[in-house]
């Protein structure tokens, strides 16, 4: 990383018939019905609010080796993430950057479950990379959808709207992580250019500052591969009611200003070490001229010596 220098019976699973990123639409569709009725079970003649916990780590997650359970949700791509109905309590989604959105998981069932994540794929998954987000889903058939601070309004749910929500939170708390590790970069390049500015003079290898170039450029691909997924699902062009409510939860987390934020802060890094890199390589360019230049008077002197016989010879 950048300077790291980084109800019903619900054990059946979602991959009871899949284990690749292909499904076939009866398997989509079986899928999806047994999401939608644990969703109506889950909010019929609910008062409170349908909770989702949101947490990301630094490893990223092989999906391919996620424990017995966890198979493709009907409206995400399998690519990018998958999903596991948790017996009586929830869902869970867990994403290849590193992100885990649990759906009305209590908090002791998380444990368990990222503890069950952590030995299948061997991964410390000690502490979150940045503070876990909560986000709240309140079903009310009268009221009109709309996005209240860290709540949604919808007068009904389905996957799909499960599916767009849990993925807008995982990419909240996978930029947190990105804006961290941005800014503790920045603190680190300043505090370089600050001791070269003290010092007069730059001591730092040229491996060294190649190496934090290329962390930079590392981390700006990871942030454009995590935030590919700012395209809005398939799914919801057949839902103009959440395809409006999509954009607002894109703006109410702030995703694309708070991308762009971090592009520019990581290209800012990358033109401060380009500027020390050449300022460097120009300072040794100009010892070499002086000690080639040293070296070729030595020569002409030692020519001009010797022609006139100036050491006896």
């Amino acid at each position: 990383m950048l300077f790291m220098f980084p109800k019903k019976d619900n054990s059946r699973t979602l991959n009871e018939f899949v284990h690749t990123a292909d499904m076939s639409f009866h398997q989509r569709s079986k899928i999806a019905t047994e999401v939608n009725e644990w969703l109506h079970l889950a909010c019929q003649d609910r008062i409170s609010d349908l909770g989702l916990h949101a947490e990301t780590y630094k490893e990223d997650f092989d999906l391919d080796r996620l424990p017995t359970g966890w198979g493709p949700y009907p409206s995400l791509d399998a690519n990018d993430v998958r999903a596991k109905f948790i017996s009586d309590v929830g869902i869970a989604f867990a994403w290849r950057f590193g992100a885990i959105v649990f759906v009305e998981v209590p908090k002791e069932t998380r444990h368990r479950e990222v503890d069950l994540l952590r030995e299948s794929l061997g991964l410390p998954l000690r502490d979150p990379r940045v503070t876990a987000e909560k986000f709240f889903i309140f079903i009310d058939s009268a009221r009109a959808a709309q996005v209240e601070y860290n709540r949604l309004v919808l007068p009904s749910i389905n996957q799909e709207r499960l599916g767009a929500v849990a993925q807008t939170l995982a990419q909240s708390v996978a930029m947190e992580y990105y804006e961290a590790i941005v800014t503790q970069a920045k603190v680190q390049v300043l505090a370089m250019l600050d001791r070269i500015r003290r010092q007069g003079r730059i001591a730092i290898p040229a491996m060294r500052l190649n190496s934090q170039i290329a962390d930079a450029s590392m981390a700006q691909a990871e942030v454009v591969g995590v935030l590919h997924l700012l395209d809005k699902p398939d799914t919801l062009w057949n839902d103009a009611e959440m395809e409006s409510i999509y954009l607002d939860l894109r703006n109410a987390f702030d995703l694309e200003e708070r991308f762009k934020s971090i592009e520019y802060k990581i290209e800012t890094i990358k033109e401060a070490l380009r500027i020390v890199l050449e300022a460097r390589n120009s300072a040794l360019a100009q010892r070499l001229e002086i000690i080639i230049i040293v070296l070729v008077g030595v020569e002409v002197m030692f020519s001009i010596f010797g022609r006139f016989h100036l050491f006896g010879w």
